[in-house]
């Protein structure tokens, strides 16, 4: 009697059912990972805003105007411009340290976030000077979900203030919430 040499039909699919859920909990924790690293990402974009503004703020004496704008879109276009000015000690940003993108594809590039949507900008004139930061600016990302929330303390907005600090706490009141497409 001759054997044959071989896998059964159960045999290969309990292998491709274990497959599976290994690609699936790899996939899950790649999928955190890429989350987490666009969220530093994020951060780390808001922080060199931070030092640019304040090097520009040190310079001109305010920050960049974003030109009576609720929604942040047209004070981020502003303050990429503004940002690299040859005036003074500038520019403050180059080309090749931040990406850009045109969220309202106007021509104008504003600046983006890790996920490639505009990281929006208020001057504290236009959000009524209420906290938080009610004396300079606010620099809001959309976060991972990609809803812009106004910095909500429970959204996952990223923005440049505590949400969680006791300043914080009437910031949604401060501007109008933008209509979702």
């Amino acid at each position: 009697m001759s054997r044959r040499h071989g896998f059964t039909l159960v045999e290969m699919l309990v292998v491709i059912a274990i497959i599976s859920v290994l690609s699936a909990l790899v996939l899950a924790a790649l999928g955190t990972a890429r989350r987490t690293a666009n969220e530093n990402a994020t951060k780390a974009i808001i922080k060199l805003l931070e030092g640019a503004l304040e090097r520009y703020s040190t310079d001109f004496n305010d920050y960049p105007p974003s030109d009576g704008d609720e929604t942040g879109i047209r004070g981020s276009e502003n303050l990429w411009r503004c940002l690299r000015t040859e005036k003074k000690e500038g520019p403050y940003l180059r080309d090749g340290d931040i990406k850009t993108c045109d969220s309202n594809r106007n021509g104008e590039p504003e600046i983006a976030d890790a996920w490639g949507r505009p990281i929006r900008y208020l001057h504290h004139h236009d959000y009524g000077s209420k906290n938080p930061r009610k004396h300079d600016f606010r620099l809001i990302s959309a976060g991972p979900n990609g809803i812009y929330e106004e910095g909500h303390k429970t959204s996952d907005d990223i923005v440049n203030w505590d949400k969680n600090g006791p300043e914080a706490k009437d910031f949604g009141a401060a501007i109008p919430k933008p209509k979702h497409k």
